[in-house]
């Protein structure tokens, strides 16, 4: 008589079996039954079940003869099934939702974009579910589960909002409420931990393992990947590093505190500078922009010497290095990526980041720290979203985008 113990530890082993085949098919792109037996140190007996219970899941597809010679029968190939349970991923900013649905591989879809037009609250809820309702409508296969990322205090474990400053969520239970909705499984991250995730994945420094990502626009916050792995803190709260007061007696934040470093980095404080320089010189460069003062205006005035749009990039840039010098004075990392609207500055603006690192900390820390600029791509928070969900869903710990070949 098999007992309740033995039923539970051969589920056990055959979960295990199935997501210790699925990821080498998905890290090798195309392989045999026999070498995937060779490669998991399993039975062919228990690859050719587990691979059969893959296929009549849909998650693998047969891609046909193993090419090259060879005596006896030819292997068949195999290869995740790239679509077969797409991930609807939401990003959330202050300024629109975005959504996607998006393939095992992380190849992105169609998008979906609704404007926030200043909306918070309940009412930013009900724009984040209009999205994810035509997600849900627009998928043609299952799907594997809703990844949203987000402004402010994530809770990972359970999806929980426990802060979200700009759009007025307070011990926001979203994971659960999305879960009870739509009735799939829910990974809720903060918007620059997804960024350091899509970077570590899918990025110029894939596979590095300390990366941090210190995302520069509305807001300020900084996404940390160690060893290979997101970091929180014990109160999710690490990286949020734009609430840290940088100046005692700084302007009001949102927060409640003052002299907050998204106070002096954030768009909105930039452009407020910009505009108090052109009220005191109307003569100044950036006066041929006020209709429509962007960061881009300022950065190009100040290269065309503009002395007040200078200051502002300058002084961006003391406080942009200032929090970098912190970081990895904090955490030792070398991998520094600085992105967002604050991406518009330009080389001037990196150039005198470093200098300012440079300056601020422990010289034998940061002389082979590599520090860049780069705007946000427009698919990395949209992966950075899926990307939760294929790891918890699926163990796929690594997500490899296919080489496109021409």
């Amino acid at each position: 008589m098999t007992t309740l113990g033995e039923k539970a530890t051969r589920q056990h082993t055959r979960d295990v079996n199935l997501r210790l085949v699925l990821r080498a098919i998905y890290e090798l792109g195309a392989v045999s039954r026999a070498d995937l037996a060779r490669l998991t140190n399993l039975t062919r007996t228990t690859v050719s079940d587990v691979v059969a219970e893959l296929i009549e899941r849909g998650l693998v597809v047969e891609t046909g003869p193993a090419t090259g010679g060879g005596i006896g029968r030819t292997p068949i190939l195999l290869s995740v099934a790239e679509w077969s349970r797409p991930v609807a991923a939401v990003s959330v900013n202050a300024d629109a939702v975005e959504g996607a649905l998006v393939s095992l591989r992380g190849a992105v879809g169609a998008r979906i974009r609704q404007p926030l037009a200043g909306r918070t609250g309940m009412d930013a809820l009900a724009v984040l579910r209009e999205v994810l309702d035509s997600l849900t409508q627009a998928a043609t296969q299952p799907l594997l589960g809703i990844g949203v990322t987000t402004p402010g205090l994530i809770d990972a474990g359970s999806g929980a909002v426990v802060r979200a400053v700009g759009l007025e969520w307070v011990d926001l239970p979203l994971g659960q409420m999305l879960h009870e909705r739509y009735a799939l499984p829910v990974k809720v991250v903060n918007d620059s931990q997804c960024l350091a995730l899509a970077e570590h994945l899918f990025g110029e420094w894939r596979g590095v393992q300390n990366v941090v990502v210190l995302k520069i626009g509305k807001g300020v916050g900084a996404g940390i990947v160690l060893n290979g792995q997101l970091y929180a803190g014990e109160g999710f709260g690490a990286g949020e590093i734009g609430h840290l007061a940088f100046t005692a007696d700084g302007p009001l934040c949102k927060c409640g505190n003052r002299g907050c470093l998204e106070t002096i980095l954030g768009t909105d404080a930039l452009l407020a500078q910009a505009h108090a320089a052109l009220a005191d010189d109307p003569a100044s460069a950036l006066a041929q922009y006020a209709a429509d003062l962007s960061l881009a205006h300022i950065a190009d005035a100040a290269i065309a010497g503009d002395p007040a749009a200078q200051r502002i990039v300058a002084n961006a840039a003391a406080a942009t290095g200032a929090a970098v010098a912190t970081i990895i004075s904090l955490l030792s990392v070398r991998h520094v990526l600085i992105t967002g609207r604050i991406a518009a500055f330009g080389a001037a603006f990196i150039d005198l980041v470093r200098r300012e690192v440079a300056q601020r900390a422990l010289p034998a820390l940061v002389r082979d720290a590599e520090i860049r600029l780069a705007p946000v791509s427009t698919t990395a928070p949209l992966i950075g979203a899926a990307a939760p969900v294929l790891t918890g869903e699926l163990g796929l710990i690594r997500l490899h985008q296919r080489e496109e070949t021409e």
